[in-house]
């Protein structure tokens, strides 16, 4: 799942920064405000409001105990010097790894297992992982991140069922129909009162002995063990500003620097010197941030594996072919400069080597079809060493092929090589999807990174792409690091080009990755009549607002109430990653309501607004305060499952199906770039929707599968337009509405 991203500042003042969902405290006028209301005005009057009278929808294993100085997830540390040992069988990473939609044709290709489903029981751990080849863990690596962390960060708890069953019903009310409600009330109580209380009691003692009972769980089930492509299903990407490349000296230059730039981002977190956030006094863990570099993805049969390696140089792809770059002296770790760097590019780009074989595609296949193709490809030496360079490299860098920019798509054309390249005959050979981190800069102004999200969720990536962006501009950034003086620091990366066994994959690959970027749709689209300064001055939570206006949109467009969810961070407690608040509530069924009739009032729907936003506001501060709803359930189904106790009626009812059917998945990027966040949406029936709220404009990102003709991207985008235009007249008018203080 996706975690709300906000970027960093590594070297400002902390003590003066408000937490990102404290209340907004009153904010002077600024100079340009009647500008924006001018602006605002000019703005909604273009609009047509078509109103329609409201309609009511109806809508793993044995337990493993933890010992509370592990980190978590746990990520295999390898030395850069372990080799591959190949006897005919597959060379994987250890024994002790860590292992952790509603159409139905989507399903049976790409969705073969729910997301929240539970990966089946096997004998051995060789059953699991195949023949395996156990590598040295490095010790050292483990204990220089473990105290980086703070010493006082909170032990993820376990609610009281009671709470959590009262706010489910709460949250599942405007979904349902009366007699629906009713019989999802009986099944709460009934599962309150026997099966809850039994899989309660599992969860506690299990709570009691772990620093953190979900991470490693959640970890486990909805990535490692989740196999539809990591490509729109598992990665999201973080755009860079649109560039503009006058030459391939530009080209390079920005790309050389923005590998420099995350060597040293790189550098600051392993020395520890990453600050430490607060929310309401409390620390932020900065687990994540160590658990980006250097890791990769494994696949294997039924789950795949984390391996991380701490080294020294960057894969970069160039035509489909692979080179080793260094980009760390091997001896003292310092950086090498940014004209070593740029040098070493170009010497890529002009080696006029052709295109190479596109085993890039099999990282974008099925988990299990690429875990099939890795085992095929690493019985050959010469591949094995090179699938083994690029997995422990520190990140990957895309040196893609340009390609035409139409004029007013540029938005939409980032996303889509970003997310998957552009498919076979484009770029995405020109990728290893298995990688955390991967640099993608293209001639023609491209650029941004595409991270996988089995280690961490997509704040550090945003981190990064704000380090990045702020040091770019810096005329002699970089130029003053170490020098090489080594004549062959570039290696060329081979595959054996007369191995014919993988073939097949090969076209299994290149059917699949077709297939993808056929069915995404993706919109982008930038509402610039106002932004969070207009809102904050008017004491409205901007990110609360902005998600009342996705659910008024998705009702005008489909006249359905939908399950609506944006999920927020667990840092508050070690290892934490992602909850999920629920946006769908009472209080913004008659937001929706009360905008769409033509019978309410001004002042009614400014009611209507602030009771959903204030609402709305109370249920993030929990989530994030690890009181949410559905990673208390998670765990109760996991307590289940591990025991072999039969799935309770409760998490099949229709109601709690329906309530989980999230047809909205929203979260936001806060950064002052004029930069995005992309991924997939999460049924072929909704909207992946991300968006970056900056002081006068919002940009949105809006992705779906075109299995449905009513879903569509671009319809959606101009339906929030709309809404945010149309409660854009209820912002001019709070000021003169006595009744909303």
């Amino acid at each position: 799942m996706r975690a709300l991203i906000t970027t960093e500042h590594f070297f400002g003042k902390l003590s003066n920064r408000q937490s990102r969902y404290s209340r907004t405290s009153t904010r002077a006028k600024s100079t340009n405000e009647k500008s924006l209301v001018t602006k605002l005005v000019e703005y909604v009057v273009k609009w047509g409001k078509t109103e329609h009278p409201p309609t009511q929808q109806a809508k793993t294993k044995s337990e493993q105990k933890e010992e509370e100085e592990e980190r978590s997830p746990k990520i295999i540390k390898i030395s850069a010097a372990t080799t591959y040992t190949h006897n005919g069988s597959r060379s994987d990473v250890s024994k002790t790894a860590f292992h952790s939609s509603s159409n139905l044709e989507m399903r049976s290709r790409f969705m073969p297992e729910a997301r929240a489903q539970s990966m089946p029981a096997f004998s051995s751990p060789q059953e699991q992982l195949g023949n395996v080849i156990p590598l040295e863990v490095n010790q050292l690596l483990v204990r220089v991140r473990e105290n980086g962390l703070p010493r006082d960060l909170l032990k993820y708890p376990v609610q009281p069922l009671q709470h959590t069953l009262t706010r489910y019903l709460e949250s599942v009310q405007p979904l349902l129909s009366e007699s629906e409600m009713q019989k999802e009330e009986d099944l709460a109580v009934d599962f309150m009162r026997n099966q809850g209380y039994e899989l309660q009691s599992l969860l506690e003692k299990t709570g009691q002995s772990n620093v953190n009972w979900l991470t490693d769980r959640w970890t486990n089930v909805s990535y490692l063990g989740y196999r539809a492509p990591l490509t729109i299903f598992s990665s999201s990407c973080i755009s860079f500003p649109q560039q503009n490349f006058l030459n391939s000296l530009n080209f390079l230059s920005f790309t050389a620097k923005a590998i420099y730039a995350m060597c040293e981002f790189h550098s600051i977190v392993e020395n520890n010197q990453l600050p430490v956030r607060k929310l309401e006094g409390f620390d932020l863990d900065n687990s994540q941030f160590y658990n980006v570099f250097g890791t990769v993805r494994i696949p294997q049969r039924s789950s795949d594996t984390l391996q991380q390696c701490a080294s020294n140089y960057v894969v970069v792809i160039h035509k489909n072919n692979f080179y080793k770059l260094p980009v760390f002296d091997a001896e003292d770790m310092r950086i090498f400069n940014v004209f070593h760097i740029r040098k070493q590019l170009f010497k890529i780009i002009k080696s006029g080597r052709p295109l190479g074989k596109p085993i890039g595609l099999l990282t974008h296949d099925r988990r299990d079809h690429w875990a099939e193709g890795h085992e095929l490809l690493c019985r050959n030496q010469l591949n094995a060493q090179t699938i083994k360079c690029i997995e422990q490299s520190l990140f990957t860098v895309s040196l893609d092929e340009a390609i035409h920019v139409p004029a007013g798509e540029e938005r939409v054309l980032l996303a889509s090589q970003l997310m998957h390249g552009g498919g076979p005959h484009i770029n995405s050979a020109n990728r290893w999807m298995d990688k955390t981190l991967q640099l993608i800069v293209n001639p023609n102004g491209i650029a941004g990174l595409c991270c996988e999200h089995s280690p961490a969720e997509p704040q550090p990536a945003a981190s990064i792409m704000d380090y990045v962006l702020k040091k770019i501009p810096e005329p002699t950034y970089g130029n003053d690091a170490k020098d090489s003086y080594q004549t062959d620091a570039l290696e060329w990366l081979f595959f054996d080009e007369k191995d014919e066994s993988i073939s097949f994959w090969l076209k299994t690959a290149n059917r699949t990755v077709n297939e993808l970027t056929s069915r995404l749709q993706l919109h982008a689209t930038r509402f610039e009549c106002y932004g969070k300064k207009l809102l904050h001055t008017q004491h409205l939570e901007s990110d609360c607002f902005i998600q009342m206006a996705l659910q008024l949109a998705f009702y005008r467009l489909h006249r359905q109430l939908p399950a609506q969810m944006e999920t927020a961070h667990l840092r508050i407690f070690k290892y934490g990653r992602s909850e999920i608040i629920r946006t769908t509530s009472n209080e913004s069924l008659k937001f929706v309501f009360a905008m769409i009739s033509e019978d309410e009032t001004t002042q009614n729907r400014l009611l209507a607004l602030k009771a959903a936003v204030d609402h709305h506001r109370q249920q993030t501060m929990l989530a994030l305060k690890g009181c949410g709803i559905d990673r208390h359930f998670f765990g109760l189904e996991q307590m289940a499952y591990e025991h072999g106790i039969a799935l309770p009626n409760f998490f099949q009812s229709d109601g709690f199906l329906k309530s989980k059917d999230f047809r909205i998945l929203s979260s936001q990027l806060l950064t002052p770039h004029d930069s995005f966040m992309v991924y997939g949406p999460l049924n072929s029936d909704g909207y992946g929707c991300c968006y970056n709220l900056r002081d006068n404009d919002i940009t949105f990102t809006i992705s779906a599968w075109n299995h449905n003709p009513e879903i569509s991207p671009s319809d959606f985008g101009m339906a929030i337009e709309t809404a945010l235009a149309d409660m854009g007249h209820l912002i001019l008018d709070l000021s003169n509405c006595t009744a909303v203080e």
